[in-house]
């Protein structure tokens, strides 16, 4: 089962002035603490491995040459989230030979579930999966990516909404919207167990 890592607020805003200080120290803290994550999250929206790890390298160089204009966000990892974001979906339309970035509804985001043998028995797990994970592929892109950050990366709407460039109220009926449709097409069984696998956040 995926343990989340905790990690000190104060601390991280200690490091992230330090870091603006031009303190290597605490930029490597920042990137080993947050670049984990970042990748996770990069893989949903491409199996692209070596784009990944460009954006997040060209996150964090960027950071590093503007680290005497940069500001003093609220929550670093939504920063952190947000920009990398925005450079996954850039150049993922740079390389489609797209004249403009422009971000829209039409991309893809792949977040599957990982269902443990401790939770449901084998004989019914393949049976359970296939459904589950259908019910899953039919949501939208920006659905499963609000399911991802909120179950996963266990963000409030407000965050989620920040990450996401949407509002609050947006947020809430993108979440409103995938549990419904959860509702509907899931038995009750399912639907529990599903909502545990979200929980427990095995989601990948």
């Amino acid at each position: 089962m995926q343990i989340k890592k905790s990690h000190n607020p104060d601390n991280e805003f200690i490091q992230w002035k330090n870091f603006k200080n031009g303190n290597a120290a605490a930029f490597e803290y920042l990137y080993k603490t947050h670049s984990a994550g970042l990748y996770n999250y990069g893989s949903k929206f491409t199996k692209d491995k070596d784009l990944i790890k460009e954006c997040i390298q060209d996150l964090f160089v960027g950071l590093w040459t503007r680290r005497h204009s940069v500001g003093n966000p609220g929550h670093i990892k939504n920063y952190l989230y947000k920009s990398f974001r925005h450079a996954i979906f850039k150049k993922i339309f740079q390389l489609s030979k797209n004249e403009t970035y422009e971000e829209t509804e039409n991309y893809q985001f792949h977040a599957v579930l990982n269902i443990e043998e401790t939770i449901i028995d084998n004989e019914r797990q393949l049976q359970v999966n296939e459904q589950l994970q259908n019910a899953m592929a039919k949501l939208t892109a920006r659905q499963r990516e609000a399911i991802f950050l909120k179950f996963h990366e266990q963000l409030s709407y407000e965050e989620i909404s920040q990450i996401m460039g949407i509002s609050v109220k947006a947020g809430y009926k993108i979440m409103a919207r995938s549990l419904d449709y959860l509702r509907n097409n899931l038995s009750k069984d399912d639907l529990l167990l599903l909502y545990l696998l979200l929980h427990l956040k095995l989601i990948n």
